[in-house]
């Protein structure tokens, strides 16, 4: 049996191994990603992030379902409703969304399937 310290991951929210997020239609917005376990290929894992005040997301639609829990902060989606510090978000696969912070925010982002962005019109 493998020992658990062979098999465990701890990630913390310091600033180091932080990343800016490469949206395709916002590439100035200013939000970074730590990958914990997210793997690009199947669109499933976790990952950290953080979005500076008054930055946005990319529009983009959910192929498997998205969670995400608010640790500090504030997000808004594109139709007005609003998320706290302590909110966990289920968002079912078929979604879409983008989202806005005023204060900015820091989340943990739980992915069970790829996103693929698309236009803010077809929202």
């Amino acid at each position: 049996m493998a020992q658990l310290q062979n098999m465990r991951t701890v990630t913390r929210f310091d600033d180091t191994g932080f990343v800016r997020m490469h949206m395709k239609d916002l590439p100035d917005e200013q939000v970074w990603w730590k990958n914990v376990s997210f793997d690009e290929d199947t669109g499933q894992g976790s990952y950290l992030m953080k979005m500076a005040p008054g930055t946005r997301s990319n529009p983009h639609i959910h192929h498997g379902r998205e969670e995400f829990f608010v640790l500090e902060g504030d997000l808004t989606d594109h139709d007005g409703f609003s998320y706290r510090s302590g909110d966990f978000v289920s968002l079912a696969a078929g979604s879409s969304h983008f989202s806005r912070t005023e204060a900015g925010c820091l989340l943990v982002v739980i992915h069970r399937g790829a996103t693929e962005s698309i236009q803010e019109g077809a929202l």
